[in-house]
């Protein structure tokens, strides 16, 4: 059997013997060398062809150039992208292989700042927003002509949910703003993935409903009723039921510290801590029924309206508001807290939507809005929403008085009850008498999500992994505070008094004490009666003082020197000495 020759193309086409034919080209010449020779005349003296001529490039004249190097950055750009790498020294590193690393990884990072801060020139418009021509209104743009624009798979987060015989209705996303739940005044609960309208569960529950909330995982949720608050599962099996929250109207979740916060018709403010089961602190407001609630995600300070116009601020810690600040001339209806706790937005019977800042409890803007303005919430973007009836009006750039008209306008078929904005979804769920509705805001939600903190895709390990870190890093309620950075600061007040204290009783001699003995009757007060009672009082603060002291060298001086004072016994030779 004979082998098969290999076939090799040069120049030609192959057959299959294996020899080479000649193949013609298109103007009629062979492909071979003498094709090649016609196009390139060989060197007489050396018979070779002489290379391809190179195409010379011109050289640009930097004098020429009108911009000469990088465009440049502006110093406030730097440092919002700067995250301490100015700061760094390599030269504290103890050997000069660790300097020589540390300054190239310091580099590196000062490189990022200045490519993060370049790349933000490029972005001139704003990301996401309705932009009108030619003097037209994006508030004249309806939801339909919006789904109509957009594509397949947006258009479908934009559906009404007909309810009318269990409404009205109360709403709450998932942190990821993955689930949706919501709540209908005579008994009707559903929870279910929005997205791909996956229904979990359905149920009546027989029973008044005035608020629903998800707790730090999709499968379980609180629903407030008339008489008690329960939680139930996503499958809708009663898990418990929470008798110490009776009679509640509004229910927040605190994530960091699993705390359910709950407003009673009752004018009482709890706090439970979902992974005990047990109420943290319960008190009394004395301020009216708490219908109008909400936190601040940034220090966990729940915020409460009330009738008489005043907002106050409250922690689990202190049993009397933190602040107290008169908001409006009427009653309250609506209160919202953006994402970085910066600006609150609050609505009341006067007509008027107020803008504050947190930081120094001063109103910045005010705006009037038509009869009938309840409800309100800020998005990631701090685009505002306002329920003004059966109104839902969306204002953009509200927080820096630069809403002269509403961004979107929607009209729903019975009054608005609730408005939440969906984490990381140009989305906006309206709670109403007949149902739910939820309206696509273009530009409303953050485009850039961590999946270590809230993944829209995470799966069931990644969810149960998520729960058990949760649990570990879980904050204390004692650490509550109006200003958050108060934990990371140094009381030297007290840290002062403190080491002037201990400085008195390691170097100053005690005080002396003036105990003048009680006389007493029957004999008991003669004089070396008196004096063992006096020495008795003597002895006995001479031991405190001893203790004191004692502890306060074990504090500084350690554990060997407080050792070393103790009174030594002539046993102690027989002790073993360690080497």
């Amino acid at each position: 059997m004979k082998s098969a020759k290999p076939r090799y193309f040069t120049g030609g086409a192959a057959n299959e013997t294996g020899s080479v034919k000649k193949v013609e080209a298109t103007r009629g010449e062979s492909t071979s060398e003498g094709a090649i020779s016609a196009i390139r005349p060989k060197d007489e003296a050396t018979g070779a062809a002489p290379p391809f001529p190179q195409k010379k490039r011109p050289r640009s004249d930097p004098a020429d150039d009108p911009f000469i190097g990088d465009a440049p950055i502006s110093e406030e750009k730097l440092k919002k992208y700067d995250m301490g790498a100015k700061n760094l020294r390599p030269a504290t590193a103890k050997t000069k292989l660790a300097q020589k690393k540390f300054e190239r990884r310091k580099e590196k990072m000062l490189e990022r700042c200045k490519q993060a801060a370049r790349a933000e020139i490029l972005l001139s418009e704003e990301q996401g927003f309705l932009e009108p021509e030619n003097g037209e209104l994006t508030h004249h743009v309806r939801q339909r002509e919006i789904a109509s624009a957009v594509d397949i798979s947006s258009a479908t987060k934009h559906f009404d949910l007909d309810l009318a015989k269990f409404g009205p209705y109360r709403v709450d996303y998932t942190r990821n703003g993955r689930h949706l739940l919501i709540g209908g005044k005579r008994g009707h609960v559903a929870a279910f993935d929005w997205m791909t309208k996956r229904l979990h569960c359905e149920t009546n529950v027989m029973e008044g409903v005035r608020d629903v909330q998800w707790l730090h995982v999709e499968t379980m949720f609180a629903v407030a009723q008339k008489k008690w608050t329960y939680i139930y599962d996503n499958a809708g099996v009663e898990l418990h039921c929470l008798k110490q929250l009776n009679d509640i109207k509004r229910l927040e979740f605190l994530p960091y510290h699993f705390l359910l916060a709950a407003g009673s018709n009752t004018s009482y403010l709890h706090w439970l801590d979902v992974s005990i089961g047990k109420i943290v602190t319960s008190f009394p407001t004395k301020l009216g029924p708490l219908d109008v609630m909400t936190q601040n995600p940034s220090n966990a300070i729940i915020h409460c309206g009330h009738p008489n116009g005043v907002v106050t601020l409250w922690s689990p810690n202190v049993k009397e508001p933190l602040v107290r600040m008169l908001a409006h001339s009427s009653g309250i209806r609506g209160v919202a807290v953006d994402q970085t706790g910066t600006y609150m937005a609050t609505t009341g019977m006067d007509r008027k939507l107020r803008i504050w800042d947190v930081r120094q409890f001063k109103q910045v803007h005010a705006y009037k809005l038509p009869l009938g303005l309840s409800h309100v919430t800020f998005s990631q973007r701090k685009v505002l929403a306002c329920a003004v009836g059966n109104t839902v009006q969306i204002f953009k750039d509200a927080h820096v008085g630069l809403a002269e008209a509403p961004y979107l306008v929607h009209q729903c078929t019975g009054t608005v009850t609730d408005l939440r904005f969906s984490p990381f979804e140009d989305v906006l769920g309206v709670g109403h008498q007949n149902g739910f509705t939820s309206l696509i805001v273009p530009g409303a939600g953050e485009p850039n999500l961590d999946a270590l903190e809230a993944n829209p895709y995470q799966s069931k390990r990644q969810r149960r992994e998520h729960e058990v870190k949760a649990l570990l890093d879980k904050i204390q309620p004692e650490l509550i505070t109006l200003e958050a950075d108060d934990i990371a600061k140094v009381n030297t007040e007290a840290l002062e008094a403190e080491l002037e204290r201990k400085a008195k009783v390691l170097y100053l001699k005690p005080e002396k004490i003036d105990y003048t003995p009680r006389h007493r009757m029957k004999g008991k007060s003669s004089a070396a009666k008196k004096e063992h009672r006096k020495q008795g009082v003597f002895e006995k603060h001479r031991k405190v003082a001893n203790q004191e002291r004692r502890e306060v060298e074990k504090e500084f001086f350690g554990q060997k020197k407080a050792e070393a004072d103790k009174p030594k016994s002539v046993l102690d030779r027989f002790k073993r000495k360690d080497v």
